[in-house]
This record gives C-alpha cells, sequence and structure tokens, in this order.
C-alpha cells in the first residue's frame, strides 16, 4: 500500500518562522460548486492523493463525529483543545471499522482513514474542512504549516527524522 501524508499540523502555536504570511493572490476558483442543479459554496479544501493513501489527524484532539454523510461521503471530524474542529472527508471506507469513533482520542499525525472517493466525488482526494468553535467553516490555508514547516514541526515533536 502506498503512503502518503497530505494533512498538515495546524498552526494553533506561535510558528517557529515569526513572519506573517503576507498573501497577494485571490483563490482561483470561485469556491461555488454545482451539485444536484444548484451552485453551493465549498468550503474547506480538497487535497488529491492516490486512493488508499493514509488520512492522519492534523492536530491531536478527540472525535466528535464519524460516519457517513450524502455529500462528504465517510468523514472524521475531530475536535481540538481550542474548541475548533478539523473534517476530514470522502474516505474511502467507514472509519468506525479502524476504531476511529465518537470520543477517541487521536494524537497529531494518528491515522484516521484512507483517501477514497465516497459522497460527492469526482476522484480520490480528501476534502479537509476547519471549523471555528462557533462550528462556522474557515479557510483551513491559512492554518496550514507547508510542507516544509510540518516537517520542522514533526522532527521537534519526535514524529520525524
Amino acid at each position: 500500500m502506498r503512503i502518503a501524508v497530505f494533512a498538515a499540523v495546524l498552526m494553533l502555536a506561535a510558528p517557529a518562522d515569526p513572519t506573517p504570511r503576507a498573501p497577494w493572490l485571490l483563490f482561483p476558483l470561485d469556491g461555488l460548486r454545482r451539485l444536484g442543479g444548484h451552485r453551493r459554496l465549498h468550503r474547506g479544501v480538497d487535497l488529491v492523493a492516490p486512493p488508499g493513501s493514509w488520512v492522519v489527524a492534523a492536530r491531536e484532539g478527540t472525535v466528535t463525529d464519524a460516519g457517513r454523510a450524502r455529500a462528504c461521503g465517510w468523514y472524521v471530524t475531530v475536535q481540538h483543545e481550542n474548541g475548533w474542529r478539523t473534517v476530514y472527508c470522502h474516505l474511502r471506507s467507514d472509519p468506525r471499522r479502524r476504531g476511529i469513533s465518537e470520543g477517541v482520542y487521536v494524537p497529531a499525525m494518528g491515522i484516521v482513514g484512507e483517501v477514497g472517493s465516497t459522497g460527492h466525488s469526482t476522484g480520490p482526494h480528501l476534502h479537509f474542512s476547519l471549523l471555528d468553535y462557533r462550528g462556522e467553516a474557515r479557510d483551513p490555508l491559512p492554518a496550514l504549516y507547508t510542507p516544509e514547516e510540518t516537517l520542522g514541526v514533526l522532527k521537534r515533536m519526535g514524529l520525524a527524522k
């Protein structure tokens, strides 16, 4: 099985490099999707990966929900210490078969599922969403470390060499 880690650690603490990001480009998609003849806002980011790639928790937390939804397919929701939640959608199979169910603690980079194409999906990918403490969707991109920054954090955590 190919193993690929495409989730990153959320920036819930101060980044190692205190230089603030200075975005200057608008997101190149309008954020609306046509589903069932209606245009709906796409809240989250899609990360393309080979089917079966491991999906890991972007930060430690407790599973608040796991199951299947019409649009999301198989999914897992993890609540973090600060009250924010991350949602992992379109998983290959029922995460509860892996023991990922409500109340389970998952460590940062702990496996929560595998990349699939369930629900309203056009191909294998992870739909990654970030919900604030009020349950409102937020853009996850500013909260994600870059792959290089993620590796540095994982090294400091003793999870990578």
